[in-house]
Parts: C-alpha cells; structure tokens; sequence
C-alpha cells in the first residue's frame, strides 16, 4: 500500500472503532482477528448453561483469551472495575492451564484510567503464570493494517491511491460540485485561506493529513472549476454550507477525524467508486484551506 491508501484505510479503521459499540465493537475485532490469523483464531459464543467462558475469542498459539468491552454509555467506574475483575477470574476457572496470556479490548480511545490500570497490575501480581494486558482501538487499528489488501477492499471497499490522485481530472470532480449544489446555503461568505498550523491545532491524525495533502494536489482543479461555474457565488455558498456542517459536527463533540469523515461523506463520492473519493478529497482540501471547517490557529500559535 502507498501512503494513501494506508492513509486511507487507517482512518475507514479508526472511523469504525469509535462508532461501533457493544455486539458491533466485538464482531468488528472478532472480524479482523479471523482475517488476520486465519483457523488459530477461534470465535467463542455462549452455549446455554455453559456460557462463553468469558471470553470473546481465543488465539490457540498463545492460549490467548480476548474479552471485548464497549459499552454504548461509556466507562462507569464501578462497571468497568466490576468487568475487568469478573471477566479475568470467570476466564482463569473456566480455561485453566489453557490460558496463558489475557487481553482487554476496549473502546476507550485514550487508554484506561489509572483505577482500571491499577487493578490490571494488581491481578498481573497476584497470577504471574498468566499475561495480562489491554488493547485500545489504535493497537487493534495497527492488528488491521496488517492485513492483506484484498481483506481490506471486502471490508471498507476500494481505496485511492497515490496513482489515482495523480490522475485525476475535472469532470468526476464538477460531477461532485454539480450534486453538491442543492445543499450549498445561499448566505454569502467570505473565503480566506487558513493558517498552515490547522492540522495540528486541531489534532487531527497524521492519516488525514497524507490524505488532505494527496487532495491539495488537485485543489487547482476544485479552483478552476468553481471560478468557471455559471453561478459565480456558488463557491462561497459552498463553503457557508461546509462551515454549517462543521458547526453541526462539533456541536456533537466528535473526534477530530470522526469529523473529517463525516465532512468528506457530506462532500460526496461512491464508497465503490475510486475517482469519486478522489474528488471528494480534492474538494474538502480546497475548503479546508479557504473556509472555517475546524479552528484557525491563533496568531503566535506554533507546533
């Protein structure tokens, strides 16, 4: 893969883990994990009285057991702490000297708090014999790009790549625009560029920042058309419609590049059609550099 495309399916990966939750989290991990290790992965569902074992999957060259953990409310402490514990102890009676290492896979993109990480190290004490460690999504989004390309396009689709930004022309970018239209607001904005320091002021990843630099690249295109388009306010209308949006999003309290995904669905594009994602990402980087979707930097501001 080349850095676009890695780019790219590094954030369709992370964009997952922070929308899925419960059943979905779990299937999702389960899902790369039997892609990625073939037959020694080993889903464990509940049978009756049996239960699962307290585990979600098993990994038989290690005698690794997995237990996922994402609750659609978030962390509570007396829950998490109820879960870890439960779910170790239920898991050391029920595979014995089958278990050798034990994993957490949680939903919690900043890592467990300390109280979470304090009983970890406590049980890692008290069962030396036995591994103990817990996984957050960056760990399982690494365990994804890992797998083949092929895994990869039946799970997210086709991805652009460094080629097909090189190649891309107007026409799949005005079919875009063209569509965009009837959801441009007609408030009239002005369009000023952004300071360089964007990316990092707002903490977006370094995937979004090789996929809006591959857009950058044929920002000249976005420009072209638009100075030509027969409306000629239709570009500032454009971009008020891209600041509403934003404004929606981080009324929502997303993550940065949560929104930045939802700001490249609102530009458009078939999930099946490479030229179109192309353009999409052509046009979010010419507005990203020329309207308010995420915060200016202050003056003085420096990485």
């Amino acid at each position: 893969m080349d850095s676009v495309t890695r780019a790219w399916y590094g954030l369709m990966i992370e964009n997952s883990l922070l929308k899925k939750r419960e059943q979905e989290y779990e299937d999702f991990f389960c899902e790369i994990m039997e892609a990625l290790y073939s037959d020694n992965f080993q889903l464990v569902k509940a049978a009756g009285s049996d239960g699962d074992g307290k585990a979600d999957g098993y990994l038989i060259p290690e005698k690794c057991v997995f237990q996922s953990y994402a609750p659609s409310s978030g962390f509570q402490k007396t829950k998490l702490l109820n879960k870890i514990e439960g779910d170790f102890n239920g898991a050391k009676n029920k595979w014995g000297d089958e278990m050798q290492k034990w994993i957490f896979v949680h939903s919690e993109s900043e890592g467990l708090p300390k109280y979470a990480l304090d009983l970890i190290n406590k049980l890692q004490s008290e069962n030396p014999a036995i591994e103990i460690k817990s996984w957050r999504p960056t760990f399982i989004k690494r365990k994804a790009l890992l797998l083949p390309l092929e895994y990869l396009i039946d799970l997210f689709g086709p991805a652009p790549t460094a080629a097909d930004v090189a190649s891309l022309t107007h026409e799949p970018i005005k079919t875009l625009l063209k569509a965009m239209e009837a959801n441009a607001n007609k408030t009239e904005e002005n369009i000023l560029p952004v300071s360089f320091n964007k990316l990092k002021f707002n903490s977006l990843s370094g995937d979004v920042e090789v996929l809006l630099s591959a857009g950058r690249r044929k920002e000249n295109l976005v420009a072209d058309l638009l100075s030509r388009w027969p409306d000629p306010t239709y570009g500032e209308e454009l971009a008020q419609s891209f600041h509403l949006k934003y404004e929606k999003l981080k009324s929502l309290n997303l993550n940065p590049d949560d929104m930045f995904m939802d700001l490249k669905s609102y530009a458009g594009g078939s999930i099946d059609n490479v030229s179109s994602q192309v353009s999409s990402l052509a046009i979010l980087s010419y507005f990203f550099e020329r309207c308010d979707i995420y915060e200016n930097a202050p003056d003085g501001w420096v990485v």
